[in-house]
């Protein structure tokens, strides 16, 4: 065999070593993927069955899914709009409240309103601004966007992500870095976007299978190479 043709192959075989290794790694990922959806499936559904705890003095920081219930005052003159949200194959916005209760401001999430006209922003306007809402804990995950995302003065605020930081200088007050999403229709709510209607983990497991699969091939060819290096 000349050299030219054993550095060749030798370079084959390295780069199919790395895909294998690869595609093994990301099977393990996504096992790892699917495990950690099914822990937050069943914890979400744990947490809706129970019963909402009654809290007066809103703490620091909170797990997802704690089911609670609060009494407080809304500031409906400064409202937040999500953009991006998706409900029955409709895009539109999830209405983000401030809710003041005991001098600390929490943002509630009242649901998903229709965006059907984006050069009007929806009526998401509030009669009494005294209420008792319902709904689970929600740490937001800061996403990434194209623009810059800045927050401009005119209320209510279109945002592409939550950033509780910017909606804090925004808002002119401190907020939790926790958000309350109302989880039943109630007073003051718009549609109700489940945030866990199935369990993904198969999904996972089913890419997990896939990368198994491409990196038996790789195997296989690698098994192949080295074969015909012998004959040869």
């Amino acid at each position: 065999m000349s050299k030219r043709k054993i550095i060749i192959r030798g370079l084959v075989l390295f780069i199919l070593s790395s895909l294998v290794i690869t595609c093994i790694f990301l099977a393990f990922w996504q096992i790892d993927r699917g495990k950690q959806k099914d822990e937050l499936y069943n914890s979400f559904k744990k947490n809706m069955a129970s019963k909402p705890k009654l809290i007066s003095v809103l703490p620091d920081s909170y797990l997802n899914f704690q089911k609670i219930q609060i009494n407080g005052i809304y500031s409906s003159d400064k409202q937040f709009l999500l953009d991006n949200k998706v409900y029955k194959r409709k895009a539109g916005y999830d209405v983000l409240t401030p809710m003041i209760v005991n001098d600390r401001v929490i943002l509630v999430n009242r649901g998903w309103v229709d965006n059907n006209n984006r050069l009007a922003l929806p009526k998401i306007d509030i009669s009494e601004p005294y209420a008792s809402v319902i709904g689970y804990v929600y740490n937001y995950e800061k996403g990434y966007v194209l623009d810059s995302d800045e927050i401009n003065n005119e209320w209510p605020v279109l945002i592409q992500q939550v950033d509780i930081k910017k909606m804090t200088k925004s808002l002119g007050r401190e907020i939790m870095p926790y958000i309350l999403v109302m989880s039943t229709k109630q007073r003051h709510s718009f549609e109700i976007r489940e945030l866990y209607k199935k369990n993904d983990k198969l999904k996972h497991y089913m890419y997990s299978g896939q990368w198994f699969i491409f990196s038996i091939i790789g195997i296989y060819l690698i098994y192949i190479l080295t074969r015909r290096q012998d004959y040869e």
